[in-house]
């Protein structure tokens, strides 16, 4: 039992067991997150993609184990190799099945600028060599974009500036905080992308102020380059650097040095849009003017058209009324004319017909119909009848004649 002095009460003193005592170190530090600088030794890299390795520090060759899992080797951007100097970024941890303490690295970053350097014309030739920077796949904003994804820190003056420049056109900005300083901001940074992958977003924009090489390692990071290349939209970097242009800069569809030029490029297609409106107004009033005026010079054709159909209408009118006009009195002439000579043929028919000759005495014999014209046609006993001028009489013959 342990005496408490200050108050003389007796407490009974924790007893862990195994597991408990590595749980409660294991909690204890993983609130407490280091840095560590040391040289890479025994580097081995896992089928699961683990990478487990030794870091090793030049001074008093103090040598500390080392994990860093699949993810996060995956996106730090560095091939652990030995002899490589590095800082890391993580916490300990004391493993349950065996009681070997690590350090379980988040992320990991070169040490020296003339690394760093190295590093990054490495990379940089590896995914222009790639065509990842090749202008043919620049994308060009969409005109009058309206949703626009922003990744960056919530902190600090550069959301100002964007959202101060960008002009009152309704745009709908959604924004990802996120980390942008040194390598632990890789995470944040494609966490970020991925979220506004599956958002309805016309530009995607990732900004941050301006920074050393050093500083800006997150947007020479290879996964990073990689997940805004082939990202569905176009991407605007608005990253401010001393010399060396930054590789998410040099992939991304435009690159801006603030995020002031970042808005002006965004407003750009809005604010020429009066501009475009009244071009669209001159043309339309342009094709207004010539259909109308084509509509004129087709009524006028047409109105000559119709002025010469009725002349010709007029002409035949007068044609037809002259041929009728001579028609008509053809007709009414060759009817006088024939009208005369049947009168003068009825008259002569007249005068021959052999009916006048019976007034004066004269008969007509006929046999069954037919003129008797001699005696010879006559025997005795046939009938026949006389015909004289006031009727017929019945005659029958006696004896021959």
């Amino acid at each position: 039992m342990v005496k408490n002095e200050s108050n003389n009460l007796e407490q009974p003193e924790m007893i862990f067991s195994v597991g408990e005592y590595i749980e409660a170190v294991n909690l204890f530090l993983k609130k407490f997150k280091a840095k560590i600088t040391g040289e890479i030794t025994e580097v081995k890299t896992y089928p699961s993609g683990h990478c487990y390795f030794s870091i090793k520090d030049k001074g008093d060759n103090s040598v500390l184990n080392c994990i860093m899992w699949k993810y996060d080797y995956r996106i730090c951007g560095v091939e652990l190799v030995e002899g490589l100097e590095v800082i890391l970024n993580g916490e300990g941890q004391v493993y349950t099945a065996t009681g070997k303490f690590s350090f379980v690295a988040k992320t990991v970053e070169l040490k020296g600028e003339g690394a760093l350097q190295k590093a990054y014309e490495q990379l940089k030739k590896k995914l222009d060599d790639e065509g990842l920077f090749a202008p043919e796949r620049k994308r060009l904003l969409p005109e009058y974009p309206q949703n626009i994804g922003v990744i960056t820190s919530k902190q600090g003056a550069v959301i100002h500036d964007l959202l101060t420049n960008l002009g009152k056109f309704g745009f709908k900005i959604k924004m990802v905080d996120s980390r942008v300083e040194g390598q632990e901001a890789v995470a944040d940074l494609l966490a970020g992308v991925k979220t506004f992958r599956h958002k309805d977003i016309d530009v995607l924009v990732i900004m941050r102020g301006g920074g050393s090489l050093e500083s800006l390692q997150a947007f020479n990071n290879e996964a990073l380059v990689r997940s805004i290349s082939d990202f569905p939209c176009p991407v605007m970097a608005a990253i401010g650097h001393d010399k060396d242009v930054p590789l998410l800069a040099m992939a991304a569809d435009y690159m801006c040095s603030t995020p002031t030029a970042a808005a002006n490029t965004i407003n750009k297609s809005w604010e020429m849009a009066p501009l475009k409106i009244s071009q669209c107004q001159r043309i339309i009033v342009d094709w207004f003017n010539d259909f109308f005026n084509q509509y004129k010079k087709y009524e006028s054709q047409l109105n000559n058209y119709f002025l010469r159909i009725e002349q010709v209408i007029a002409s035949q009118k007068k044609f037809l009324d002259a041929t009728w006009q001579k028609i008509a009195s053809a007709f009414v002439f060759n009817l006088k004319e024939l009208t005369q000579k049947l009168y003068f043929i009825a008259q002569n028919v007249k005068a021959q017909d052999p009916r006048n000759n019976l007034a004066l005495g004269y008969c007509l014999a006929r046999k069954n119909g037919q003129l008797v014209k001699t005696v010879d046609a006559l025997r005795s006993g046939d009938d026949f009848s006389l015909q004289m001028a006031d009727g017929i009489v019945k005659a029958t013959t006696r004896a021959d004649l």
